[in-house]
């Protein structure tokens, strides 16, 4: 069995989550990630939730969601001696990530052309918030400052209330797929043609590709967008949220048929004949009045019974979980989500962590080692690249690892 990046290395500059959480895409897929981590403090993530058993040793939560399969050594990168130790490191890669800001790695002498000097085929991942270059390439930028400024704060939030934060990291983890998918079809680029290239992902870009069909309704209408709490960018009011008689539903129903659906699961055939709902201008015209016929019928059963009776009726529906119900659905015993491991270095009870979003039929996605400690690895990745003991230990002497 062969994963789909096995025998593919990959120097992992990165930390915190975007960065992270590319590699760890590849990790699941087979590609042997060796994170280089600061020498003193290592991965920012390992001090995010610190505050709980495994937190305090380095081992967050935060940190552990994106660093699952991998190796980590440690390094001082403004060292004498660094880039000897990293120009050993790079002939044997065949990619680097990195998400410091634009420039800082290349005045540390690891910018892309100094690798590409190294080994010409490199693929070279640069993550940032903007971009390598413009006004704004060097601006720092974190998930939230990102969902802000490109927009996606203002198309979230209830009609009359203020713009509201995604609540996950959404701008962070859609960066990191779409670095992934940029690093995979730069290798399967190389395989086809022999080159490597320089690869520049933006969590700007990525957050106004996320909104395509807003930004493009936009710019091709001159009709902005606006928030929806709940409601659906198709303007029906048979897609929205609704409260049952405990707990609540999201109902998505966009068509004439699931508008039938939605009349046949409350027992309300009349609906169907009823001018006022007769096709879906009507209904929007006479939003209030669907509304309230929905509201009236879901009060009889609590939201899991009217998700049973929407569903069979054709009608897509769920109930609004909290997260911790989320991870009780009976279906996640059937996907590939959540994984659990022995403990990591330093933990002495099992760790549950997320995989990736999808399976395959054969060599898919997998977590088979838990996150490293701290520069774990760090002897045996630099014998790997040729040196020896006594070597090791001189630059452990020298504070270089």
């Amino acid at each position: 069995m062969t994963k789909a990046f096995a025998g593919i290395r990959v120097l992992d500059f990165s930390q915190v989550l975007a960065g992270p959480s590319c590699t760890q895409n590849l990790a699941l897929l087979g590609a042997d990630v060796i994170k280089i981590e600061e020498r003193a403090t290592g991965d920012q993530a390992r001090g995010i939730m610190a505050d709980n058993d495994i937190g305090r040793i380095g081992m967050s939560p935060y940190f552990l969601s994106m660093n699952a399969n991998k190796r980590s050594i440690t390094l001082d990168m403004k060292h004498p001696r660094a880039l000897e130790v990293l120009g050993r490191l790079a002939t044997t890669a065949d990619v680097v990530v990195q998400n410091f800001r634009p420039g800082v790695l290349a005045r540390l002498g690891f910018g892309y052309d100094a690798v590409r000097a190294i080994k010409p085929d490199i693929i070279y991942c640069s993550i940032s918030g903007y971009g390598q270059e413009g006004p704004f390439s060097t601006a720092p930028a974190y998930d939230g400052a990102l969902q802000a400024v490109s927009g996606l704060m203002a198309v979230t939030g209830q009609r009359d209330g203020p713009p509201t934060r995604v609540g996950s990291s959404i701008v962070d983890l859609s960066t990191a797929m779409m670095a992934s998918f940029a690093i995979a079809s730069a290798l399967f680029r190389r395989s086809v043609t022999g080159e490597g290239q320089h690869v520049d992902v933006a969590m700007f870009d990525t957050a106004l590709a996320l909104m395509a069909p807003m930004v493009n309704v936009w710019l091709n209408t001159g009709r902005p967008p606006e928030r929806l709490g709940n409601g659906s960018p198709a303007y029906v009011p048979t897609a929205d949220s609704f409260p049952a008689g405990h707990g609540e539903i999201l109902i998505a129903a966009l068509t004439e048929k699931q508008w039938q659906g939605i009349c046949t699961a409350i027992e309300r055939p009349d609906l169907m004949t009823d001018p006022r709902f007769a096709n879906t201008e009507a209904r929007r015209a006479n939003a209030g009045a669907v509304r309230t016929v929905m509201i009236e019928a879901f009060r009889s059963a609590d939201a899991a019974t009217w998700e049973k009776r929407l569903s069979a009726a054709g009608v897509p529906a769920a109930p609004i979980l909290e997260l911790q119900e989320a991870l009780q659905h009976p279906q996640l015993a059937h996907r590939n989500i959540v994984s659990r491991l022995p403990g990591a270095s330093g933990i002495d009870r099992e760790i549950a962590l997320t995989g990736s979003g999808f399976t395959a039929g054969a060599d898919g996605p997998e977590v088979t080692a838990p996150p490293p400690a701290k520069g774990q690895h760090t002897d045996a990745v630099l014998m790997e690249a040729g040196y020896s003991a006594a070597e090791i230990a001189t630059l452990r002497a020298e504070q270089v690892v």
